[in-house]
């Protein structure tokens, strides 16, 4: 038996696919140094030869964010007849992240990819694509999000014999939009500097992403 409190609780969907603007560039640095000083140098060094490559492209230096630096002593596994005996330091181990976000220009990204792989030793890049302002695209999902819980909730009460109501409680928590979606990682500097923009050719799908809201309506006899 339904009463005038009674209610019905929905969890929409808003799905919507996102055509990628920006192509992400994620170079990783990973190299064991004899010394800190040795370290924190090379450190400094690859961040400048990266705003470097850039302004050689005509790009901002800007563009290239550090997202992660750490210097952490190394150390060395001892083996003796085979068996695991202990270990000893032996450096300072750099794990270094810097992103670059560029835009459809393959020709762009290929000059980039060549530099680092000329000038940065030892990088790992991770090619990627996204999308420069997710803001408009998080609202269009929440706005289909909705009318998804309005369209569920209305079938429900139809076929429970109700009327929907008035909307009681909404409830929803704003998360960050992750738009992005990998191409292709290079794994060395021969392989950086052996690229071309015919190999680099890559046409990204667009990209789907979705959102949730839960709608609590009241239900009318």
């Amino acid at each position: 038996m339904f009463t005038m409190e009674s209610t019905i609780k929905v969890v929409g969907t808003g799905s919507i696919h996102v055509v990628p603007d920006v192509t992400r560039l994620e170079i990783s640095i990973s190299r064991v140094f004899k010394t800190y000083e040795e370290t924190y140098a090379a450190a400094k060094e690859n961040s400048a030869q990266m705003v470097k490559i850039l302004e050689y492209n005509h790009q901002s230096g800007k563009l290239a964010k550090t997202i992660r630096m750490d210097i952490n002593e190394h150390t060395e596994s001892i083996y003796k007849g085979g068996n695991y005996v202990g270990s000893k330091k032996d450096g300072y181990e750099l794990k270094q992240h810097i992103k670059v976000d560029l835009g459809m220009d393959n020709m762009l990204v290929n000059n980039i990819i060549k530099g680092v792989g000329k000038f940065i030793p030892s990088a790992q890049i991770s090619i990627g694509y996204t999308q420069k302002d997710p803001r408009p695209t998080q609202l269009k999902m929440l706005e289909r999000a909705v009318k998804d819980a309005h369209d569920k909730a209305e079938i429900m009460a139809k076929a429970a014999g109700c009327q929907l109501g008035e909307v009681s409680e909404i409830e929803y928590g704003e998360m960050e939009v992750h738009i992005y979606s990998q191409a292709r990682e290079i794994h060395c500097a021969e392989e950086a500097v052996s690229c071309t923009p015919n190999s680099l050719d890559i046409t990204p799908d667009d990209l789907v992403v979705s959102d949730n809201v839960n709608v609590v309506w009241k239900l009318k006899k």
